[in-house]
């Protein structure tokens, strides 16, 4: 088989996993005129448990701005709530001020998460297709790859990529040597900002990256989403033909004790409002704006969180097979760079596949320059996760 990519004809690029970063990927590869498909195990385009609001940098700006048709991309920073400004502030349980710094400079915009995937599902149509549970890989002798399927159908590519997340079939098939270190786990939720829960937490809860620790190490951070247009003002203006889902201004948050559980051998299992008793017990005696967070949080969007770092890898072998975003460099969220690092994965397979499809470079020169360069700064961007801003004075006020 020619070692270059077709426009006009399959075999398509596979990609396992309807995340930003597989989506990205998606309409980078569809703008470009790549055959493309995408496969999700979800039943719709609205899962559970994936998350709320994360910070946009630069190169996720980046990444989304090369794959996004120009006015998506407009609505994507339309329907963005401001980046987090001003200071990282430490408070005690009793909201005393015991640390304060400046954030980084704000470089980016801080979105919906589900808002985002809603948005790059625009104008894909059938591309992108839900239910499907991919099951494992078969690399075939021509160089082709079929993909195995629970409901029994077998997808053939040119290139298969996982996409799938933390727990991702692909890479358990490709590497499955592949290790995690483990960094405890969170308790997350959103509370929408109603009137009196803005008027009664400081005011960096709604602009900036606050903290509030208590002796025993509980930790309560918090960050805001709040739209800098109405949604449906934005999609007229822009994309009348994308539907979002209506979302209240919120604050996202998570509780956690540092380094290890916040509950038993349950917490896995544990249904929202449980768990969001669990967390008010934690700080059943923090000041009452805190506990209000908790308290008024929208109980059936709380899910249990684990923090994982994968360890570096060697490069693997198999020439139609590759990874993207947390399939391969899972990293904590402790500086916000875990979706932005997907983004960026998928601008650069996009980017590469490109150059493939116009005979500047071998498809096979393409995959081992994305894989050479994602591996670099992927796991360069884990490996700091574990080091989060403000980390040596949030250990310093323990």
């Amino acid at each position: 088989m020619a070692d270059h990519l077709s426009t006009n004809h399959s075999p398509r690029v596979l990609i396992i996993g309807g995340g930003v970063g597989g989506l990205c990927l998606a309409q980078g590869l569809h703008r470009a005129g790549v055959p493309v498909a995408v496969f999700d195990r979800a039943a719709s385009p609205v899962p559970d448990q994936q998350g709320y609001g994360f910070s946009i940098n630069r190169h996720g700006d980046d990444a989304l701005r090369q794959c996004l048709p120009p006015r998506l991309y407009e609505l994507y920073r339309a329907t963005a709530s401001p980046a987090p400004t001003g200071d990282f502030v430490l408070f005690t349980s009793t909201l005393k001020v015991i640390f304060r710094k400046p954030l980084p400079p704000a470089v980016g915009v801080a979105v919906n998460r589900q808002t985002l995937r809603e948005i790059l599902l625009g104008g894909l149509g059938d591309v992108v297709q839900f239910g499907r549970e991919y099951l494992r890989y078969e690399a075939r002798p021509d160089g082709l790859v079929d993909a195995h399927f629970a409901d029994g159908t077998v997808e053939t590519g040119r290139l298969l990529v996982g996409a799938d997340g933390t727990n991702s079939a692909v890479r358990a098939q490709l590497v499955p040597d592949a290790e995690f270190d483990d960094f405890g786990r969170s308790i997350y939720g959103k509370t929408p900002i109603a009137a009196d829960l803005r008027a009664a937490v400081p005011p960096e809860f709604l602009t900036g990256m606050p903290r509030a620790k208590d002796t025993q190490g509980v930790t309560l951070g918090v960050g805001a989403f709040i739209k800098t247009e109405p949604f449906d003002q934005a999609t007229a203006r822009l994309a009348p033909e994308v539907r979002l889902s209506q979302v209240p201004d919120y604050l996202r948050w998570t509780l956690s004790l540092r380094d290890r559980p916040v509950s038993g051998r349950q917490f896995w299992a544990a249904h929202g409002p449980d768990l969001q008793h669990i967390a008010q017990d934690l700080i059943a005696n923090w000041h009452p704006a805190l506990r209000a967070v908790v308290e008024q949080a929208d109980a059936s969007a709380t899910f249990p969180f684990g923090f994982f770092c994968a360890r570096p890898i060697q490069p693997w072998v198999e020439p139609a097979i590759t990874l993207l975003g947390d399939a391969i460099h899972t990293m904590t969220p402790g500086r916000g760079e875990g979706a932005n690092t997907a983004l960026r994965d998928a601008a650069l397979l996009t980017e590469v596949l490109r150059r493939a499809t116009t005979c500047s470079t071998t498809f096979t020169e393409a995959k081992r320059h994305y894989e050479t360069e994602m591996l670099h700064y992927g796991f360069e961007a884990a490996e700091n996760s574990t080091r989060p801003y403000f980390d040596e004075a949030m250990r310093r006020h323990s």
